[in-house]
């Protein structure tokens, strides 16, 4: 009987170690299961606020994105309506009284001339400036100035010419050079509350 007291206690202690071995396996199993959790749980907050950040992203870039189509949207816009101002100031211009077309004429040559013998070339559809015109610009301003038998379409206005330089006065020209000057104004009066 000894043997068999001897072979049960080596079973029991065998017993209780394995037993032992097991809770020791499964507080560790349970440990590793607690810190995977964790984890698990830091990598899913964490994936959720890059999403939103990615998101809020997304959200902001299409908000720029509409924000600079809205604003190209309402430059195309107001430079239609600056182009129509002009359309409509050329038709005014083109349709003034004499009188009045004149005074702005002689204005457009005082500052266009420059030594007083150039030669004045008409738009081909020009009625109000003709060789009386010319002869009292020159009476007034001692000037010398010759009007072509030369016209061309040109919407308006009229060229001075002298040798190869050419100072060209005509209405696209004009609305183009001081438009450029005059935009912030027309802005202003058109756009600004």
């Amino acid at each position: 009987m000894p043997i068999e007291k001897l072979i049960q206690k080596i079973k029991k202690e065998a017993e209780n170690k394995a037993s032992q071995i097991l809770q020791e396996a499964e507080e560790e199993r349970q440990k590793i299961l607690k810190q995977a959790e964790k984890e698990k749980i830091k990598i899913i907050t964490y994936a959720k606020r890059e999403a939103q950040e990615e998101k809020k992203a997304r959200i902001q870039a299409i908000k720029e994105e509409e924000r600079i189509n809205e604003e190209k949207n309402i430059t195309a816009r107001k430079r239609e309506i600056i182009e129509t101002v002009f359309k409509r100031a050329t038709v005014l211009l083109k349709n003034e009284d004499s009188e009045n077309y004149r005074k702005h004429a002689e204005k457009l040559f005082s500052l266009a001339v420059q030594d007083g013998d150039e030669e004045v070339v008409l738009d081909v559809n020009e009625k109000r400036i003709d060789g009386t015109f010319i002869d009292e610009l020159n009476r007034r301003h001692n000037w010398r100035l010759k009007l072509s038998d030369e016209r061309e379409d040109m919407g308006g206005g009229f060229k001075l010419k002298k040798g190869k330089r050419i100072v060209d006065v005509s209405f696209p020209v004009l609305f183009a050079t001081f438009g450029e000057d005059l935009l912030p104004e027309i802005v202003k009066v058109l756009f600004e509350k």
